[in-house]
C-alpha cells in the first residue's frame, strides 16, 4: 500500500499538539527506519503498544483517520491490530488495553 501523502494544511505545531498527545499517555517515540512515524508504550505484563501513523512518517492532524494501534505480546508475536481511526479512538483503545478491558470501549463503560 502506498503511503499517505503528508495534507498540505498541517503545520509543525500541529505536530507539536499531536506528540504532546501521545507523550501525555505514556508513549515514547522510536525509530523503525521506514515503517513511519512510530511510538511505543511497553505493559507491566511485557506486552507492548505501538501506536504509528498508517503507512506513512507524515503526519499531523488528531482528527484525521491516519493511526493505527498494535499490540505485540511479551514474546513478540503480533496480539491485534486497529485499523486506521483518529487519534483520539487509537489514544481510548490504549487506555482500554492498559486498563485491562477486552470487549468494551471506554465510551460504553462510561455509560454502564
Amino acid at each position: 500500500m502506498r503511503p499517505i501523502p503528508e495534507a498540505p494544511d498541517v503545520t509543525e505545531a500541529d505536530r507539536q499538539r499531536c506528540r504532546a498527545l501521545i507523550e501525555a499517555a505514556s508513549f515514547y517515540a522510536v525509530d523503525y527506519e521506514r515503517d513511519g512515524a512510530c511510538w511505543e508504550r511497553v505493559l507491566p505484563s511485557g506486552d507492548c503498544l505501538v501506536l504509528a501513523v498508517w503507512k506513512s512518517a507524515l503526519f499531523g492532524k488528531p482528527e484525521r483517520e491516519e493511526w493505527t494501534l498494535v499490540r505485540y505480546t511479551g514474546r513478540g508475536t503480533l496480539g491485534d491490530e486497529t485499523g486506521p481511526m483518529t487519534l483520539r479512538n487509537a489514544l481510548m483503545r490504549a487506555g482500554d488495553v492498559v486498563a485491562g478491558a477486552t470487549d468494551k470501549p471506554a465510551e460504553a463503560r462510561r455509560h454502564q
